[in-house]
């Protein structure tokens, strides 16, 4: 393998990026931090990445530099993402340290620390979270915004980069794996083997009291359901979804849960929702929860939250030893469990950046029903039908058949690409499910409008906003997200900046769609700034 190094040569008008072989022996790979330039050593999978990819991972390591820093130098080198090694005291960055990529790795891992606690689709990338942070140069004294935290990602990276964050999400169970992810502590890790020893003694004392001498074959599940202690509910076609074992055990694991507090009880319901599609008769190839055509023969739903439990624990433990230098307290994380649009405890310019990916390619999906099982057995701490509450999800695919008129939507007045492109799409004829996805996208950019308006009111002058969006398609037509965004957020006073135009790519199993390349044709990084 032919190694490459890195340099970025400063123009007074353009950064030229240049991959150098290792053969033509050039020691140019330079990273500039103020007056200083720094020799460094690319991540594996930069080195390795498919030549598709170059252009973008040169873009995120060039974006991290600064000829004005406001970040020490030796703390900032630390934080740096996609980067292995500064030279030359070889230095190695926390990322690498707690990511611990392999030599030969050809794409990043998302599952780093705690990123990879529980399966969630469409997340964006921790390395892409952690750059623009370093772009932004945020640091302690700045408060991060993620108003679509998901499961977290913008929330884990701010954690660990002693970064004060906010994020809101409307449903119960992302919320639930965002503090989770984020607000971890070491004396929780140094409990947890007690937590486990517990969990162990009450799950086999439990299992033995119910089932006695009996064999679990001739139990009904109706007895399962009616057991004291049980907390799940019958619903529809549960019997289908679980064999007899998995539903005593999940039953077993959600009454210990009712045991706990704060976040050890998070932590707990987090371990036993990520295995869920373990536990269930889940098809986990799909991205929603849809029966498996070959039913599970055993499940152990003791061995299967014990290890999950352990790997949690050391994530913890890794990720406090690898960031040592930036961790803050728990507190800095904050999770608003509400819609965006309804917030109302954010105080106008207190927000110096905003780092989110709205809901968009697997909006039609359905995030909830994603986690149908999760939903459906937590529903004793959730307390939300996946079928009833979609509807206040931006993005839901539960909508209304019938298409209004374009200029119903407050957005038609401020974005002249919205108009042209949904009145020729109108134009056309439609089936139902073309006018319902019509319907859903032009729903989606009033929404944005609102959002955008809200961004304008929580930004300090001069915060900036980094906006993961995907280019959707009605059919075959590719919408213009980008520049529909870009001029909703001009109207609000927030400047576009920076564009970067790329397919964000994970080798994430929890994360990958596989039809999205059907839905989202290009997806940008749009970055604004408040206008003063």
């Amino acid at each position: 393998m032919i190694k490459r190094y890195y340099c970025f040569y400063f123009t007074s008008e353009r950064v030229i990026v240049m991959a150098i072989s290792a053969l033509d022996k050039i020691d140019m790979n330079k990273f500039v931090y103020g007056d200083e330039s720094f020799n460094f050593i690319p991540a594996p999978y930069v080195l390795n990445s498919p030549a598709d990819q170059n252009d973008f991972h040169n873009t995120l390591i060039h974006i991290q530099q600064h000829k004005n820093p406001k970040i020490s130098r030796d703390k900032y080198l630390k934080r740096l993402s996609m980067v292995e090694t500064i030279l030359p005291d070889q230095i190695k960055t926390a990322q690498t340290i707690l990511e611990s990529p392999k030599k030969n790795a050809k794409s990043w891992s998302s599952n780093y620390g705690t990123h990879g606690w529980h399966r969630y689709v469409g997340r964006f990338p921790p390395h892409l979270v952690r750059a623009l942070l370093n772009y932004f140069q945020a640091d302690s004294n700045d408060i991060v915004l993620d108003p679509f935290v998901g499961s977290g990602t913008t929330l884990v990276e701010c954690r660990l980069l002693g970064i004060p964050a906010i994020g809101i999400e409307i449903c119960p169970l992302s919320a639930m794996i965002s503090r989770s992810k984020s607000q971890y502590t070491l004396e929780m890790a140094d409990y947890l083997p007690e937590l486990i020893a517990e969990f162990e003694e009450f799950y086999k004392t439990s299992w033995a009291n119910f089932i006695g001498t009996r064999d679990l074959a001739t139990v009904s599940y109706e007895e399962i359901i009616a057991r004291p202690g049980n907390y799940i509910e019958a619903f529809t076609n549960y019997e289908k979804w679980f064999i007899k074992e998995a539903l005593l055990g999940v039953s077993i694991a959600i009454e210990f849960a009712t045991r706990l507090n704060g976040n050890l009880k998070d932590l707990f319901l987090v371990a036993l929702s990520s295995k869920m599609r373990s536990i269930g008769n889940v098809d986990v190839d799909v991205v929603r929860a849809e029966y498996s055509k070959k039913p599970r023969e055993k499940v152990d739903v003791l061995d299967l939250v014990v290890k999950q439990l352990k790997k949690m624990r050391k994530s913890i433990i890794d990720s406090y030893m690898s960031h040592s230098d930036f961790i803050l307290d728990k507190d800095s994380i904050k999770v608003i469990e509400n819609d965006v649009l309804q917030v109302n405890d954010i105080d106008n310019e207190s927000i110096s950046f905003i780092i989110t990916s709205p809901p968009y390619g697997v909006e039609a999906i359905s995030y909830l029903r994603t986690h149908l099982l999760s939903y459906r057995t937590l529903d004793h701490f959730l307390g939300v039908d996946p079928y009833k509450f979609g509807a206040n999800v931006i993005g839901s695919e539960y909508l209304p058949s019938e298409v209004p008129e374009v200029t119903d939507f407050e957005v038609a007045k401020i974005s002249k690409t919205y108009r042209d492109f949904f009145d020729q799409v109108l134009k056309n004829n439609l089936n139902k499910n073309m006018k319902v996805r019509t319907l859903m996208m032009m729903k989606f950019f009033e929404d944005m409008r609102k959002v955008a308006e809200r961004f304008q009111k929580w930004l300090k002058t001069g915060g900036k906003v980094a906006f993961v969006i995907g280019n959707n398609k009605i059919g075959n037509t590719i919408i213009p997200t980008d520049k529909i965004i870009s001029e909703i957020f001009q109207w609000y006073r927030l400047d576009l900046i920076k564009s970067i135009n790329h397919k964000l790519k994970s080798n994430n199993s929890n994360s990958k769609v596989p039809w999205q390349d059907r839905i989202i044709q290009d997806e940008f990084i749009l970055i604004f700034q408040k206008a003063g």
